[in-house]
């Protein structure tokens, strides 16, 4: 479980620079603004992964409550 512990903010990291530089470079392609578009997309690629990490801190958090009872 530590290994489990220590991978996953880096692979977080990773997923969230992978999907926000294509959404970079897709606009840098197109030579678009900061539309609103590209702004959600650039939130989209933070915020998505985090709601992993919330989704298995609390899968985890709940089942420890279990093995306690």
């Amino acid at each position: 479980m530590d290994v489990f512990i220590v991978v996953l903010p880096w692979a977080y990291c990773l997923v969230a620079v992978l999907f926000l530089t294509m959404t970079l470079l897709e606009g840098w392609a197109n030579h678009d603004g900061w539309t609103l578009a590209r702004l959600a997309g650039a939130v989209a690629c933070i915020l998505w992964p985090l709601t992993v990490v919330v989704l298995l801190f609390h899968m985890f958090a709940s089942a420890a409550t279990l093995r306690q009872a």
